[in-house]
């Protein structure tokens, strides 16, 4: 690659590689340097000037697919105009900086840059930006149109067997897998039912939906047309409750009206997913009746285990026709116990092993999006969808109860 000038009254340029650079720092261009590298030659150039001259001279045809531009100094409001106008012009950009900020990172990507990256960024971060297809942004305050379904949809509960599984983060995962329009494409809720300190708003930075405890205090008036107007709408396919009133105001009684409220959901969604408080189980078992299929999320540690395996008899002897299908989190390591020793001391198979991979969890939360979406060929992705063909395939996993592993004898006797 070459390094060049560029100058405000450049002309446009034709759009003869899919990744331009426009770098003003010696590490920016280093940088860039180290990401032409690993794409075809003559697919991308290194060009002097930062984020700001590469949004002039895309005033033009679009000068690359991609462009990768350096903010230096510019202030938020600078570098989001920057950024608009290269979108505007057909170009995706992605943005490397000086300042590690969440708020700056999460007001370019509302300007539409694909990422941005703080120095010192590596270079198979850049590239996964890069490589990862752009979703459309979906309208402004879209209206919520509900349909009833011929037959319930599919209730699915995701609950957590200690705290620091992903458990919040896998059903919100799950969510957009059944709802992916180049997947399956089902009509989805996705249902926040831990009222004290529930976060699926937050972490996907959506407002907030104070209309889930309106509903909750009047269940009779649970409608096709009340959930239309208190949901917020995610995408075309996906909408949300998840509310955090104030603990001194919360009416735990509320609680009583989950069932009806996920009955509702089922009514007029094809699938529902709901993240499951396990004090919530563990208090009153049947609830579990309410659900076609509960996953319990679980570390491989002793206290994580012994707390799925008595949580699996409630809900076994509570909701036998309810399939529980357990998941192993590998996001903490705990005592590392392996997943055949595991599904024995549980009585059931794993279903799945999700690996840990903190650099995505990463950059996907920073970025409120989920994992699938942010990173659709990461090993996380490949074992959700499978997963979710799991979820809809029938049959039950349980093991003999028999065949439980010495090692967990002294535990669980």
């Amino acid at each position: 690659m070459t390094l060049s000038a560029v100058r405000s009254d450049a002309p446009a340029q034709a759009p003869d590689c899919d990744v331009a650079a426009f770098m003003f720092t010696d590490q920016g261009a280093q940088l860039a340097r180290e990401v032409g590298q690993s794409l075809d030659p003559g697919t991308h150039k290194l060009n002097g000037g930062g984020l700001s001259a590469a949004a002039r001279i895309s005033m033009g045809a679009p000068v690359a697919r991609t462009i990768l531009a350096e903010m230096g100094q510019m202030t938020t409001e600078d570098a989001c105009e920057s950024v608009a106008e290269i979108v505007q012009n057909g170009s995706s950009v992605v943005v490397i900086g000086t300042r590690d900020d969440l708020n700056l990172y999460r007001a370019l990507c509302a300007a539409g840059a694909r990422d941005y990256f703080a120095f010192p960024a590596e270079a198979s971060d850049v590239l996964s930006a890069v490589a990862r297809p752009v979703s459309p942004a979906p309208a402004a305050a879209p209206t919520i149109e509900l349909v009833p379904t011929a037959r319930p949809g599919t209730r699915i509960g995701v609950v957590g067997c200690a705290g620091g599984v992903g458990a919040s983060m896998l059903a919100q995962n799950i969510a957009f897998c059944f709802s992916d329009p180049k997947g399956v494409g089902k009509r989805t809720a996705l249902l926040d039912a831990d009222l004290r300190f529930g976060t699926q708003a937050v972490d996907l930075d959506r407002r907030d939906t104070p209309g889930l405890l309106d509903a909750l205090s009047a269940p009779d008036r649970i409608d096709d047309t009340l959930l239309g107007a208190t949901m917020e709408k995610v995408n075309n396919t996906l909408s949300l409750y998840s509310h955090q009133p104030k603990l001194t105001a919360l009416d735990l009684n509320q609680t009583d009206a989950m069932p009806q409220m996920i009955a509702a959901l089922a009514r007029a969604f094809d699938t529902v997913v709901v993240d499951v408080p396990r004090s919530a189980l563990a208090d009153d078992p049947t609830l579990a009746e309410g659900y076609d299929v509960i996953i319990p999320v679980l570390s491989p540690g002793y206290a994580s285990v012994n707390t799925a395996t008595r949580l699996l008899a409630l809900l076994r002897d509570a909701a036998p026709s309810t399939r529980l299908l357990p998941v192993l989190s590998e996001f903490r390591q705990d005592a590392g116990l392996p997943a055949k020793d595991i599904a024995k001391a549980i009585g059931r198979d794993i279903s799945a092993v999700l690996p840990k991979c903190d650099a995505a969890v990463r950059r996907a939360q920073r970025g409120a999006r989920p994992l699938i979406s942010d990173q659709p060929r990461s090993p996380y992705a490949r074992i959700l969808r499978k997963l979710c063909d799991e979820i809809t395939a029938e049959g039950d996993s349980a093991v003999p109860k028999s065949i439980k592993s010495r090692l967990f004898g002294k535990v669980f006797a």
